[in-house]
Formats: C-alpha cells, structure tokens, sequence
C-alpha cells in the first residue's frame, strides 16, 4: 500500500510540474510577444510614421499675407500628421506667424476644387474683390434672388483691364458643388457679395421677389 500511495502521488507530483511549466512557458512566450511588438511599435512611432503636430490652413491663404491676420482670422487648425507627411516649412507654434507673412498660396486639397466662372463688373463688389477673399453668392432665375451659397473663397479674380471689366473668377467649391455651380454660371444670373476678412457672421438665408421688395 505504501508504494501505490507514493506512486499516486509521484504521478501527481508530475502531473503539476507539467503544469506549472507549461503555464511559466506560456508567460515567458507572452513577455517575448509583448517585447517584440513595443519594439516595432517604437520603432514605427518614432520613425517616418511618428504623429507630428503642425498647423493646417482652413482656408485659402494668398502669398503675403500677414501672419497675424492668419492667426486672428483663426485661419489655421493645429493637427498632427505622419512625420514622414510633413513638408519642409511645416509650422508647428502659432507663436512662429507673429510678424512673419505667407511665402506661398495655401493650395486646394482633399475634395476641394477650383471652378472658373465667366463674370462681368455689375453684379457684385467686384472692384474690391482680391485673392483670398470670400464672398456670398446670390442666384437670381424666374423673378427670384435668392442665396446659392454663402462664404465662398476665391482664389483669383480677373484683372478687370478690358473694357467691360470681365474675365474668370476662379472659387474654391467642394467636389459635390461644382455641377450646381457650373449650371449656374451658364443658366441663371450671379451676384457677388464681399464679406469681412475677419469677424464676418453667418449670411441669413433670405430670398427676395417682386412681392418681397414692394411690400
């Protein structure tokens, strides 16, 4: 009896040095594991794909503007970008813009797009309507003026030496808008509203007819 109970637990003894094994080995794979993926997670953090804060213009911004017009017309939103992403000129600190002035014209990105439109100098401010502007632009078809779309940037404007002033004014427009734009420009009459460069409110969504005018 005495060799049975010894062997019962000779085999149990076994059984969970087996197990205590199989569990520290399973630990010890887990801590390699672990070790391996923080090494290429800093790896990859801290190389080409490392978030990296910079400042994104919201806006299109025309060479030579004022640095301190860029920051009190909010202009810009701070972000972070794969450091491999940034360009060389990259700013980061708001600070940095203080007396300094856009070297470049901030470009369309995304789904942005830039829409030439044929316009003349009677409808609208255009006399005073510079690159970087923004404007409301109001549609005028069957006896109603109404608003198309408010806050539109231009990025050009013609240079109104011809005898009528005319020539392309080229806008800013999101993908999804310029069909509407172009069937616009070609099909209805369009004016042009300059707004304020800085602190400029939301354009109420009026409409106007014969009735509304004479009322």
């Amino acid at each position: 009896m005495s060799n049975t109970f010894t062997s019962k637990v000779s085999g149990r003894m076994t059984s969970r040095s087996w197990a205590i094994a199989l569990g520290i080995g399973a630990i010890v794979i887990a801590a390699i594991l672990l070790v391996v993926y923080l090494d290429r997670y800093r790896a990859r953090v801290g190389g080409a794909n490392a978030p990296t804060p910079v400042l994104m213009a919201k806006q299109y911004i025309p060479k030579g503007t004022p640095g301190a017009l860029v920051a009190s017309g909010q202009m810009y939103a701070p972000t972070t970008i794969p450091r491999k992403e940034v360009e060389v000129g990259a700013i980061a600190d708001p600070s940095y813009l203080s007396g300094r002035a856009a070297a470049v014209d901030s470009q369309i990105t995304g789904t942005e797009r830039a829409l030439s439109i044929a316009i003349d100098n009677v409808h609208g401010s255009l006399s005073q309507l510079q690159a970087g502007d923004s404007v409301d632009i109001y549609i005028g078809v069957g006896g109603i003026l109404k608003l198309f779309r408010p806050n539109v940037k231009v990025l050009a404007v013609p240079s109104q030496t011809g005898p009528s002033g005319g020539g392309n004014l080229v806008l800013r427009v999101d993908t999804k808008d310029a069909a509407d734009f172009a069937f616009a420009a070609d099909n209805t009459q369009l004016w042009f509203v300059l707004r304020p460069v800085v602190g400029a409110k939301p354009t109420a969504k009026d409409t106007a007819t014969t009735a509304s005018v004479l009322r």
